[in-house]
């Protein structure tokens, strides 16, 4: 089979690509699977192969320096490919374990997108009644300048919070905490209504300058002292796609966690005590040459993110 030119590559490929890597599985021609645009050794690379390769860059319109980079770029990941099989790294126990942790990842997405999530579009009226109800996030936004002085949770009691609701200034929380010897990590802060806790709005949208906002923590507390308010409200057409994303990610969240609230009772499911396991990892020095894996929690400081 011929190898098609630059031109006639950006020709097929350019005018029809997949909104993202997933759905480019889904559709397209069945010739797309079988027509060839590059040998590499023993292995052919196909034009559904470059579609999924574009997709994958978020770039809905390529142009043709684009395509060629893009089977450029596959080409060097087969020559790496076969490498790798020569070495016989597909055999390996971290790669197999890696190979089956990205199967089972890619599975659940697949299922997750065209099974579980909802297909229907937010409505405008769902976005203007979130909009009109949501006053302080959008019509009566504002932009608060902070000091913030962070302690440790224990250190804040009742007498504390009396002498700071008659406090106005940082130089007299700074004092006030100087007189109980308590040590706080200070530091300046901007912070717009959508980057809030949510449960914290209503009282920074009541507060005036000169105020202070308590933050609490299991372990530390923070005192939000206001030094600074500006009105910068969003219109509804500036806020739509905002509150478009937002609803639809809420509305997927809650797809999702009641789907796996049936399957679960529809499953049968056993689970090992991790108690000991937990200890004896626990117990058992750490490897300086093993990955590191760091965990991200969401801390929902921002309704709008």
């Amino acid at each position: 089979m011929h190898m098609l030119t630059t031109r006639a590559l950006w020709l097929m490929t350019g005018a029809a690509v997949a909104a993202t890597p997933l759905a480019s599985c889904k559709g397209g021609h069945a010739t797309d699977k079988t027509q060839v645009v590059a040998h590499v050794n023993d292995a052919e690379i196909t034009v559904s192969q470059l579609r999924a390769a574009l997709a994958a860059k978020g770039d809905p319109r390529p142009g043709e320096q684009a395509t060629q980079a893009a089977l450029e770029g596959l080409v060097n990941e087969q020559l790496l490919v076969d490498a790798a099989l020569r070495d016989r790294l597909d055999r390996d126990p971290a790669v197999v374990q890696a190979i089956e942790s990205a199967r089972r990842q890619l599975l659940a997405r697949a299922y997750l997108e065209r099974a579980v999530l909802p297909k229907q579009e937010i409505t405008a009226s769902e976005q203007a009644a979130y909009y009109k109800g949501h006053a302080e996030l959008f019509a009566q936004r504002r932009v608060y300048q902070l000091i913030a002085f962070t302690l440790a949770r224990d250190k804040l009691d009742a007498a504390l919070l009396e002498t700071l609701g008659a406090t106005h200034s940082p130089e007299a929380v700074a004092a006030a905490l100087a007189a109980r010897k308590i040590e706080a990590e200070k530091q300046s802060l901007m912070r717009a209504s959508e980057q809030l806790p949510l449960d914290d709005l209503p009282r920074f949208s009541a507060a005036a300058v000169g105020d202070v906002i308590v933050q609490t923590l299991p372990e530390r507390a923070t005192l939000m002292l206001v030094t600074a308010i500006q009105p910068s409200p969003l219109t509804f057409e500036s806020a739509q796609p905002i509150i478009q994303q937002y609803l639809s990610n809420m509305r997927n969240a809650q797809a999702l966690d009641v789907y796996l609230k049936q399957a679960r009772a529809a499953a049968k499911i056993t689970m090992a005590d991790l108690s000991a396991l937990s200890a004896t990892a626990a117990a058992e020095p750490a490897d300086p040459a093993a990955p590191v894996r760091e965990s991200r929690a969401d801390t929902g400081a921002g309704v709008l993110n």
